[in-house]
């Protein structure tokens, strides 16, 4: 919204202000002229009822769309000058007009003197305009505003009021008083105004940083997803292609020379090409499903041990605390690939009665033991084909600087244990 408009809510507020003034000027105007005096439309002063037409007229402009929505500043200063003078005219061009109906016969003699009934009614009829003034301009235009609204007043008594000079000095003096007091008013509401001013300013500043710092964080995770969907097709794919590649042109070397040595690396070649697929089917299932991001690593990890005690029939026990699910990003997902890659390797080939799982946050580092009482295997051959997923699982831990150790041997079982730093995300 541009600075030099005016809010809607502050619109309404001035037109409902307008709208009970007009009611109370028209009623006072019915009592006095109709049910006090006894008078007949013949006998009426239509001029009384100007300010009436004025106010309706206010109330009109201010209630209309096109005005609402382009209703500025200048603008508003105009109608705010126009309803104060209106306001200040009452009291002369309709000399009965008060709130206070007997208020005359309560007051000394002195206060009855002609101008002086309507001193506490204009008193508080120009006290909203002044406090629009003061909160929606700055101070220089505020005072300007009580000066003229001042000036106003004490000009028209000169040309109209016709009393002793006492009573006519008192007049003046009070109107310069008010003046004064909605001077001193309108500081103190243009302080307020301006601090509040300041405050939505800065809040602007916060608020334009804020969404710098989540564009960037927006890029960045689009960015940490690049790179994990490049690591996900390196550890599948492209080991899978690049191994295939390699037994292919052994195949084709072997081919002439020793056709069944050729066929047993043929068969190794399509047992790697099958395995790769299985692996890209998975490492595709879980960029699908989402698990880790919609259940949070602990129940994630949780989750993988469920179904792994399903398909594959051991029992399994861990130590998981709910707090892991407040790791960074990169650590819970290398976490939950590590560990889903050694149930994995459990329920295909190990064979297992057991496995027991521990997480435990020391400090700065998280340890991370896994172990299955499975069949093994040997070390030695870790290169395999058929371990191909182990040596992804390294890379992965290795790459955001962890460290990894897996100890096996035949019939031995297996036993997993990772280290890694934990950082701030």
């Amino acid at each position: 919204m541009n600075q030099d408009e005016i809010e809607i809510r502050e619109i309404r507020l001035l037109k409902y202000y307008v709208l009970f003034q007009f009611i109370i000027y028209f009623l006072s105007i019915i009592v006095r002229d109709f049910i006090i005096m006894g008078g007949f439309l013949d006998t009426v002063n239509w001029l009384r009822f100007i300010p009436a037409i004025i106010f309706v007229g206010i109330f009109i402009v201010l209630g209309l769309d096109k005005v609402k929505k382009n209703l500025t500043k200048p603008r508003l200063l105009f109608i705010l000058a126009l309803l104060s003078v209106t306001t200040i005219l009452t009291r002369f061009i309709t000399p009965g007009y008060s709130i206070a109906i007997n208020r005359a016969r309560l007051l000394p003699s002195i206060f009855n003197v002609g101008v002086f009934t309507f001193g506490f009614d204009q008193l508080f009829f120009l006290i909203l305009p002044v406090l629009f003034v003061a909160w929606q301009f700055p101070q220089k235009t505020m005072f300007l505003f009580c000066g003229f609204i001042t000036w106003i007043e004490i000009s028209i008594s000169l040309l109209t009021a016709e009393t002793d000079t006492l009573s006519f000095f008192i007049l003046i003096v009070t109107i310069l008083f008010r003046g004064v007091i909605f001077g001193i008013m309108g500081f103190f509401i243009n302080g307020m105004s301006e601090v509040q001013r300041s405050q939505r300013i800065e809040l602007e500043k916060v608020n334009a940083r804020l969404r710098k710092s989540a564009i960037y964080t927006e890029q960045l995770a689009q960015s940490r997803e690049r790179n994990r969907l490049a690591r996900e097709l390196h550890d599948t794919l492209a080991h899978t292609l690049s191994s295939t590649a390699v037994q292919l042109e052994a195949v084709k070397v072997l081919y002439d020379a020793n056709p069944v040595q050729a066929k047993i690396v043929l068969e190794q070649s399509l047992e790697n090409t099958r395995n790769g697929l299985n692996e890209t089917r998975r490492a595709l299932k879980d960029l699908r499903t989402s698990e880790l991001e919609n259940y949070g690593l602990f129940q994630a990890i949780k989750n993988l041990l469920i179904s792994g005690a399903e398909r594959s029939g051991f029992i399994y026990y861990d130590n998981l605390d709910i707090k892991i699910n407040l790791f960074p990003d990169q650590i819970s997902h290398v976490i939950y690939r590590t560990i889903q890659e050694a149930i994995e390797n459990t329920v295909k080939h190990a064979k297992a009665h057991h496995v027991d799982l521990k997480i435990d946050v020391m400090d700065k580092l998280i340890h991370i033991q896994y172990t299955d009482d499975g069949q093994g295997f040997s070390i030695a051959d870790i290169g395999d084909v058929k371990h191909y997923g182990l040596r992804g699982m390294q890379e992965r831990v290795e790459l955001i600087g962890g460290k990894i150790n897996i100890k096996s041997e035949p019939g031995g079982g297996t036993n997993i244990e990772v280290d890694l730093e934990l950082y701030d995300d």
